[in-house]
């Protein structure tokens, strides 16, 4: 006699929860790995760009299927949409301020005299325009989404 698998929605939605918790603890670990020897070890890029390449493609998979599929979604409240914008905004200058301090610190790293007013307004410049096409790029993602969202329910 044959056993069917149970396909109970509390099993599958916890292999789902360990899935993704184990994807996160992967690419958390890749993430400092990369840090590491970009900017502790300060490795050359040959040494590390399979490991920065792995990390893109894993989260480029999971953004172009989330999207397609209609996943991404805004709230439907108007009061949860602006909080959801808030959070954006506030993560967008956060990642910013991340970036910023990183790129600083590699041009002050540089072998040689270092232009620390140049450094300083070039950090500013690449600041302002990563801010805008984090929180732009976000944003087009979550109401290409939802667009993505209607289309599946329409079809």
């Amino acid at each position: 006699m044959r056993r069917t698998r149970i396909k109970d929605e509390r099993i599958i939605t916890e292999i789902q929860k360990f899935s993704s918790h184990g994807f996160l603890i992967v690419f958390v670990g890749l993430m400092v790995s990369l840090f590491v020897k970009v900017f502790i070890l300060q490795w050359d890029i040959k040494y590390w760009l399979d490991t920065f390449v792995i990390v893109m493609v894993g989260c480029l998979y999971i953004t172009v299927r989330s999207v397609k599929d209609g996943i991404y979604l805004l709230p439907s409240k108007e009061g949860d949409v602006r909080q959801f914008k808030k959070i954006n905004l506030i993560w967008g200058v956060v990642s910013t301020l991340i970036w910023a301090v990183l790129m600083f610190l590699s041009d002050l790293r540089e072998p040689g005299e270092v232009d620390i007013s140049k450094s300083i307004l070039s950090t500013l410049v690449g600041a302002v325009i990563f801010f805008v096409g984090i929180t732009w790029g976000m944003w087009f993602l979550i109401k290409r989404s939802n667009k993505n969202v209607d289309k599946n329910l329409d079809g």
